[in-house]
């Protein structure tokens, strides 16, 4: 039986396969049902709306955006993970400072760990990789592991 932590990882993992994109502010809408002028109101600039639409059109010419592609920022992603596996409850946000400042750290990552540098936060999913919602061009991806580029602490969401 899978444990909550793994639950966490297993349902980060199926976010990167569904393609789901970066948008400032967003906690797991769904990409399909957002017009571009929703969007752009979401985006902190006219570029910024721009580099997200780019991707997103991109994503459509590939059959990518579908009611499984979401958008999420670094911190809703987290965000909306906790809620999913039952961690925090119903309308749970918080910044990726505040994050990592929530929860008991560690000072070795373990598969389920965040990661943490000021305004970014991601998932350690081990074999030094993590779940990063990295960036408009990017979307939701997996990316090394480089601890010089994170705080030296692990928040741990799971350790009690």
């Amino acid at each position: 039986m899978l444990t909550t932590r793994d639950k966490f990882i297993e349902l980060a993992g199926k976010i990167v396969s569904n393609h789901c994109i970066y948008i400032w502010g967003a906690q797991g809408q769904r990409v399909n049902k957002l017009t571009p002028s929703d969007i752009r109101s979401m985006e902190t600039s006219i570029d910024n709306a721009t580099a997200v639409l780019d991707l997103i059109n991109a994503y459509n010419r590939l059959g990518y955006v579908d009611n499984k592609c979401k958008a999420f920022d670094c911190s809703g992603l987290v965000c909306y993970l906790l809620t999913k596996i039952g961690r925090e409850p119903a309308g749970f946000d918080m910044t990726a400072d505040a994050l990592a400042n929530r929860y008991k750290s560690r000072s070795q990552a373990v598969p389920g760990c965040l990661l943490h540098r000021k305004g970014h936060i991601a998932i350690y999913i081990g074999d030094n990789h993590l779940i990063e919602a990295k960036g408009r061009k990017w979307g939701v991806v997996v990316s090394p592991f480089v601890a010089n580029e994170w705080d030296k602490s692990y928040p741990d969401p799971f350790m009690e």
